[in-house]
């Protein structure tokens, strides 16, 4: 598992996505400091309605640093990267096909779904529901609403006194992240990285089936891979698998760049079968 800069500051880093739920879209997006999210309800997934709700969340709460989105159509177009440009923050994407990528949001989104349906069930008000959530107090003392404003939030339910932000609340995060990093290494196993050149094989729906090249690395455990077919990708580590094998046009390099001059002066280069020549010398035992 690899653990992600907790920054230092709110709404620095802030990951979003879409999700879909009763017949309506929704925009999240949550802030990797405070966990506090900002839900919006879209008519329509084009990019343009997301970049004007993204403008609208920022134009309250500050333009982040850095956001993190998946790959879908609406972020990876490039009206998104020209509002990337023109409100001067870094878009990172997560790897294709791998949404754990973008966790922060993943389960931010995971928590809205689960409050919001709980809200349809009991028949009640989903702004307050969210309200309630965002001044609910985290695992380690402090709410949403406190890390993010810097006040505790007025709800009609009942709180105790304030006692403000613990000094040592960023070491009580850390321990939280590094004992959530133990519990989860405990079943998986390290990867080893991968080079230019190496190569691969793409999963894809649990079969190993295609053969790539790695050109490159994109982002941490993230990959840019050619196929024997000429297509380009880019896959997270877990979704590659390191092999021995050679692709074909590496093996036809190789075969050429192997052989001495005479070899290459006396046997010319054929795509079919070459006949041994070598002399086959029957076992003693038969010469009777």
């Amino acid at each position: 598992m690899v653990l992600t800069d907790l920054p230092e500051e709110p709404w620095h880093k802030v990951g979003t996505d879409l999700f879909h739920l009763d017949g309506r879209h929704y925009l999240l997006v949550i802030d990797y400091y405070s966990n506090y999210p900002e839900v919006v309800v879209l008519p329509n997934i084009s990019a343009v309605t997301v970049i004007s709700s993204l403008k609208s969340i920022f134009a309250r709460q500050g333009i982040p640093h850095v956001v993190y989105s998946d790959n879908g159509p609406c972020y990876s177009c490039q009206e998104f990267h020209e509002f990337a440009v023109d409100y001067d923050f870094l878009h990172i994407t997560s790897s294709p096909l791998f949404p754990q990528s973008n966790g922060k949001a993943e389960k931010g989104v995971q928590i809205v779904k689960h409050l919001l349906r709980k809200v349809k069930d009991s028949h009640a008000d989903p702004h307050l529901a969210l309200l309630n959530y965002r001044a609910s107090p985290l695992e380690h003392g402090v709410s949403p609403a406190e890390l993010l404003m810097g006040r505790r939030l007025r709800t009609t339910l009942p709180f105790r006194d304030a006692h403000g932000v613990p000094q040592d609340l960023g070491f009580q995060r850390r321990s939280l992240q590094l004992r959530q990093k133990r519990n989860y290494d405990k079943s998986t196993r390290s990867l080893e990285p991968l080079v230019q050149n190496d190569t691969v094989r793409v999963g894809d729906s649990g079969r190993w089936s295609r053969r790539a090249a790695v050109l490159g690395t994109v982002g941490p455990r993230s990959y840019v891979v050619r196929t024997e077919d000429g297509q380009t990708l880019r896959r997270n580590r877990r979704d590659l698998l390191k092999t021995q094998e050679t692709l074909q046009g590496q093996q036809t390099q190789e075969t050429l760049q192997g052989r001495d001059c005479d070899d290459a002066i006396s046997e010319p280069v054929s795509c079919g079968l070459r006949r041994i020549t070598r002399i086959i010398k029957p076992p003693e035992r038969l010469n009777l």
